[in-house]
């Protein structure tokens, strides 16, 4: 399997214990929450990163992410389709132990592993989710899938269970304070660890160091603003939250091979081709 770098942000989940859907064409970036999730590849192709990890599931094919667990999706084919699963704790009963102290060595099952039984449950949840029905009938199908589908993913235990708990206080901290000044020290101090647990946290759960993390976070920010605003380019880079422009220009170069100014151009020209575009198109 192939290594990448994730920069994971925490999804604030809407408080539902249970959310299916089935969509097409899914992209979305690295990030991890508190639920099971249950994705379900129904045709094409689509990279799933759980972990790190990387892999290509075509049709029929099972990725089983467990709590607080960065993952990823990258649609391969334009015709991809996927159905998805959320499950809250309050679904997993029995299997909640499981489920958070452990970790799979596979997360993925190929077609030939699932059971029958696992698609049936599956496009049930996606009609109780439909049909409101009780929350009883969802986690009796809930666990069922996991009946079949936890034996066949080889579980060990997690080699730190509160590192997991961790990673999602440290996701979110920095996701609602990127754009002030930071640093490991502060963090550690805020939530109340030891710098050296954090900086483990960035190495072996996010696959980065923590400055990468942070200017990685500060960059998306700033691409948007560089888009969708007119601010200055100082402002921009104190919006994002760096401490200069120079910083700003220096990080921004180095990961996207452009200036800033270079990339406003860019997708301003393309903004406006677009719109003139339409305009042609509904004269």
């Amino acid at each position: 399997m192939e290594k990448r770098k994730a920069y994971a942000y925490y999804e604030e989940r809407s408080g539902r214990e249970l959310q299916v859907e089935m969509g097409k064409r899914l992209n979305f970036p690295s990030h991890l929450h508190g639920e099971l999730e249950l994705f379900l590849v129904q045709s094409g192709c689509v990279c799933v990163g759980i972990d790190g990890e990387f892999r290509e599931l075509k049709a029929g094919e099972l990725a089983v992410v467990f709590p607080n667990t960065v993952h990823s999706y990258q649609c391969r084919e334009a015709d991809s389709r996927y159905m998805m699963a959320v499950c809250g704790t309050s679904l997993l009963g029995d299997y909640f132990p499981s489920l958070t102290q452990c970790r799979p060595r596979r997360p993925y099952l190929c077609g030939k592993a699932l059971d029958p039984d696992v698609l049936y449950a599956l496009h049930s949840l996606y009609r109780c989710r439909c049909t409101g029905a009780d929350s009883s009938i969802s986690r009796a199908l809930l666990h069922l899938i996991l009946a079949h589908v936890l034996p066949e993913l080889s579980l060990e235990p997690a080699p730190e269970p509160k590192a997991m708990d961790l990673t999602s206080s440290v996701v979110r901290y920095i996701m609602r304070n990127f754009r002030q000044p930071l640093s490991l020290e502060h963090i550690a101090r805020e939530l109340g660890v030891s710098k050296y647990h954090l900086s483990h946290v960035f190495s072996a759960r996010l696959h980065t160091s923590f400055r990468e993390y942070v200017n990685a976070l500060r960059l998306d920010c700033a691409r948007d603003l560089l888009a969708a605003t007119e601010l200055s380019m100082l402002e921009v880079s104190m919006e994002s939250g760096f401490d200069s422009l120079r910083t700003f220009n220096r990080v921004f170069q180095e990961r996207f091979r452009q200036t800033p100014s270079q990339y406003r151009k860019s997708r301003t020209g393309a903004l406006w081709g677009a719109q003139d575009g339409q305009r042609r198109k509904g004269a």
